[in-house]
C-alpha cells in the first residue's frame, strides 16, 4: 500500500463508506477534496474510493492533531494491489440503491466498473 497522487486516479469516482450503504459519487478531483476536507476526521480505516477503472483505494483516516495548516490534515489515498471485483460493486450499488428506496435492485445489472459509477450518478440525481 503506497500513498497516491491523485493523477493516478480516473475521475469519476465513489466513495464507500464502511458504515452505510449509501455511496458518494465523485465526478472531479476537486469533489474528493471537499468531501476530504468535510469529512476528514470521520472516516475510518476501511472506508475506500473506487475509481472508474476498478482501482480501490483505503482512505487512511487522519490522526485527530491539529495542525495550523488544514490541508495537512487531508486523509491519504492508499492504493490496494487487488481491483474491487466486478460482482462486488455490483452488490455496492444495489444496496446503494435500496438504501435510496429505490425498487427492483437485484435487477441493475452492468458490466464495468464506470458504467456502475455513471449508475449511482443517475440514481442520486
Amino acid at each position: 500500500m503506497t500513498s497516491v497522487k491523485m493523477s493516478s486516479i480516473e475521475w469519476p469516482a465513489i466513495v464507500k463508506l464502511t458504515q452505510s450503504d449509501e455511496l458518494l459519487y465523485l465526478e472531479h478531483q476537486r469533489d474528493w477534496l471537499e468531501l476530504a476536507c468535510l469529512y476528514q476526521h470521520h472516516f475510518i480505516d476501511t472506508d475506500q474510493l473506487l475509481d472508474s477503472k476498478g482501482q480501490r483505494y483505503l482512505i487512511s483516516a487522519c490522526p485527530q492533531k491539529i495542525h495550523e495548516d488544514p490541508v495537512g490534515e487531508l486523509p491519504q489515498l492508499l492504493r490496494q494491489k487487488q481491483d474491487l471485483p466486478l460482482n462486488e460493486f455490483i452488490k455496492w450499488v444495489q444496496n446503494h440503491a435500496q438504501a435510496l428506496g429505490q425498487c427492483c435492485v437485484a435487477k441493475l445489472a452492468f458490466t464495468t466498473i464506470s458504467q456502475g459509477i455513471e449508475i449511482v450518478r443517475t440514481l442520486d440525481e
